[in-house]
């Protein structure tokens, strides 16, 4: 039962995540059929980039009204109706209306995730499935362009859309028998005691119900909307957010510029070998899955029994150490690697925003979904942006700059979170404990 609860957030997430990035690894069947540069065929992923970034606005509200189950069964509807499109556009600006709304469906999986973790599972369990989230997320990421890549190399582009069909398809019915809480019930201020840990009770049927019993409240639901601006000013979930940000980011960079370095000399890749190399990221990704969660959750309970036996959500963030240094190494050698045309392989970490943004919803509880807004706007944001810079600057300047560009922002983020919050990130916390978001 206990793997059965850590399972359930990620069930649903890893094939949605296909669609988002897969169109990078043949990108030069986009310049040649829609006559479009580089830089306007990365605004495929832009496009839908944005709109999950900002459509969560809406969907973290719609949880917290409908319940979880129904908003994830409807997103995916709208992903299978994204793809039907994707697989008949005749154009390159109906394509972009297509991965728009195939963005608008993909939102739920930034969000509602981390807020079923937060529901399901205790504080010193999360680091674990919080990592177990992201890896899903990104292995999703990772292998839609080698999937994508070798179906344009072997059949045609319009192929991988119908392929995502009876995946998402199948989520459907794969989410009904889910244990969520599927009533919307306020979030009040908890104390836990002993006899509440206790594994005791079972499931009601209104839990496994897919149409849940409505409590709409006007004023909670523009609460709800406006909630994460202002949790965004907090300087814990701020620095979450931004080390979330440049850490995915640091991906985008490679991924942006994948085919740009692979497909001239000296590689020569086709658009299935370009998708291959993202086999690269995944094994960074396996890498931190069986590291960062459970790495971080050992941590935080060592340092605990220290503390006789009182957790604190500092305890987590001796973790990110390895992974910032991991991080400094990857993206150096791949910034020299690119400009000098080294071997393709790269490493890949995963570990910094699971690890960060664990660490934030260890001290705001009562608004994981809340936290994962604001740092996926600023992740989306930031990474829309560089759509129409980073390719255009790595062809003027070669690629040192730019790459290194993530990592310093990456490394830097992580090391000021490090100094600033591991000896004051409780008299941070004591700041805000008389906010009203705590009772939302």
């Amino acid at each position: 039962m206990e793997s059965h609860r850590h399972l359930q957030p990620i069930r649903l997430c890893l094939h949605q995540h296909h669609d988002a990035p897969s169109h990078r690894a043949h990108g030069a069947h986009f310049e040649a059929e829609f006559h479009k540069s580089l830089p306007e065929v990365n605004m495929l992923f832009g496009a839908a980039a944005i709109t999950l970034g900002y459509s969560n606005l809406l969907i973290v509200p719609t949880a917290n009204v409908f319940g979880r189950r129904p908003v994830i069964i409807v997103c995916g509807l709208i992903c299978t109706l994204a793809n039907i499109w994707q697989g008949l556009v005749t154009s390159h600006s109906s394509f972009i209306g297509a991965r728009v709304i195939s963005g608008l469906g993909a939102g739920a999986n930034e969000s509602i995730m981390p807020m079923v973790i937060a529901d399901l599972l205790f504080l010193h369990q999360r680091g674990k499935s919080m990592a177990l989230y992201f890896w899903s997320y990104f292995m999703g990421l990772f292998m839609g362009p080698i999937i994508s890549g070798a179906i344009a190399s072997q059949i045609s582009w319009r192929w991988f859309p119908q392929l995502q069909l009876p995946l998402n398809s199948s989520k459907h019915p794969a989410s009904q028998p889910i244990p969520w809480d599927a009533t919307p019930k306020p979030r009040p201020r908890l104390t836990i005691t002993t006899s509440a840990l206790l594994p005791k009770g079972k499931l009601s049927k209104s839990q496994l119900c897919f149409l849940p019993r409505v409590r709409f409240d006007p004023g909670s639901f523009l609460r709800d909307i406006l909630s994460p601006l202002q949790i965004l000013f907090y300087p814990i979930v701020l620095w979450a957010s931004l080390t979330m940000g440049f850490a995915a980011n640091a991906l985008l960079a490679l991924n942006l510029t994948e085919a740009q370095v692979s497909s001239p000399p000296p590689y020569l890749f086709t658009p299935a070998q370009i998708g291959y190399t993202n086999f690269a990221f995944a094994i960074g990704a396996a890498v931190a899955l069986f590291t960062a969660g459970s790495f971080s959750d050992w941590i935080t309970l060592q340092r605990a029994k220290r503390n006789h036996g009182i957790l604190e959500a500092e305890f987590r963030l001796p973790a990110l150490v390895p992974y910032v240094f991991v991080n400094l190494v990857g993206m150096t050698v791949t910034a020299v690697g690119y400009q000098r045309g080294w071997p393709w392989e790269a490493v890949v970490v995963v570990g910094i925003p699971a690890v960060a943004i664990a660490y934030a919803t260890d001290c705001y509880k009562a608004l994981p979904g809340e936290i994962v807004i604001a740092a996926t706007i600023v992740k989306n944001t930031f990474g829309f942006g560089m759509i129409f810079f980073f390719n255009d600057w790595a062809a003027r300047q070669g690629y040192i700059a730019p790459v290194l560009l993530l990592m310093v922002l990456t490394v830097g983020s992580s090391i000021i979170g490090l100094a600033l919050f591991i000896p004051f990130g409780k008299t941070f916390r004591r700041m805000t404990k008389d906010s009203t978001l705590h009772t939302l």
